[in-house]
């Protein structure tokens, strides 16, 4: 069995693993599963898999729709740990391999980055500043943040999430999950990287090819459930199925599902080679992503009729899903921008 099968065989357990278990219970199946341990290196606990390794995992929460701190930390968070190669990072990889120790983020979206600012102290780093948006953040017992140094470069810290300098306001959001607006006041870090902006890059590439195929994921159980809907609701005497129009709808859906699919792991495969082709097949899986994702979760609730807006069928959770991912580390129009940029560059 080469690499490639080992994956796929390590996604389908996955998913299974998902189909009898409660949306609650993800995080903790991840870490049963060892999920969280594949990107961390072996002398850590880990696997040391290439990116290649955690696509099955993206596949199977989008097939069954499960959001999870999964991205931030065992994805972003563990890019950033690995390189930054010091005594602290070192111990939460092994925290996160071994225990499932959750890590949020804040401060990496390039879009919201500079926002905080990072001073040094005669006992360490201080953090002051805001970071919004920053998700799952609650049961997190520690954050890497991305903080402008007074030199105007970019550093990566490490703070505890349950200090006085940290307070926030929580929020729901759309898919199930909760966020914070953070800030940070005199708060205590401490120094993991600085000049970190070529990393930071690199690690939101790396969770922007996730979120691609997570996305291909959930638009490919949406174009199955609508096409069994299709068969069982009917107009006229028959069902809708049976209608040249929905029939060519539903391939238009298919189409979009598998070209955000092949340009998603193409983005993945990119992952370990140079900066520009991994920016530019980044950007290329996300904007493609947002675009089918929106297309394909509109004509799944059209579809679906009134249902389709209720809690009855989950046609509506999978798109607010797909709505999230729409804008998360960037929307449609950035990532054009950025696919140009790169392609001339």
């Amino acid at each position: 069995m080469n690499d490639a099968d080992e994956h796929s065989a390590f996604g389908d357990t996955l998913s299974k693993c998902f189909a009898s278990a409660d949306r609650k219970d993800t995080w903790a199946r991840l870490v049963e599963m060892g999920a969280t341990a594949l990107r961390v290196p072996e002398r850590l606990g880990g696997l040391g898999l290439g990116a290649a390794a955690i696509a099955p995992v993206f596949e199977a929460l989008g097939e069954h729709c499960r959001p999870s701190p999964y991205l931030d930390t065992a994805v972003v968070a563990v890019r950033l740990l690995v390189d930054a190669a010091t005594e602290e990072s070192d111990g939460l990889l092994r925290a996160i391999a071994l225990h499932g120790e959750r890590v949020a983020v804040a401060g990496i979206d390039r879009r919201l980055r500079g926002k905080i600012s990072a001073t040094p102290t005669a006992t360490g780093w201080r953090l002051d500043g805001d970071a919004l948006l920053v998700v799952d953040d609650a049961d997190a017992a520690f954050l890497l943040v991305a903080a402008r140094t007074e030199r105007g470069g970019t550093a990566l810290l490490v703070a505890s999430r349950d200090q006085r300098g940290v307070t926030g306001r929580s929020y729901p959001t759309i898919d199930g999950r909760f966020a914070t607006d953070l800030r940070f006041i005199d708060a205590r870090a401490v120094l993991l990287k600085g000049g970190a902006d070529e990393l930071l890059t690199a690690a939101t590439d790396e969770a922007i090819a996730c979120l691609a195929i997570e996305a291909a994921a959930l638009m490919r159980r949406l174009v199955a459930d609508t096409a069994a809907y299709a068969k069982q609701r009917e107009q006229f005497g028959q069902p809708i199925a049976r209608f040249q129009v929905v029939q060519h709808r539903l391939v238009d859906m298919h189409i979009a599902a598998r070209r955000t699919y092949a340009i998603a792991r193409r983005a993945v495969a990119s992952l370990d080679g140079g900066w520009q082709e991994r920016g530019r097949l980044a950007s290329a899986a996300k904007a493609t992503a947002a675009e089918a994702g929106r297309f394909v979760g509109q004509q799944a609730v059209q579809l679906h009729g009134g249902m389709g807006t209720t809690d009855e069928l989950p046609v509506g959770r999978y798109f607010k899903r797909l709505t999230v991912i729409e804008g998360e580390l960037g929307g449609h129009a950035d990532h054009v921008r950025r696919y140009a940029d790169l392609a001339v560059a």
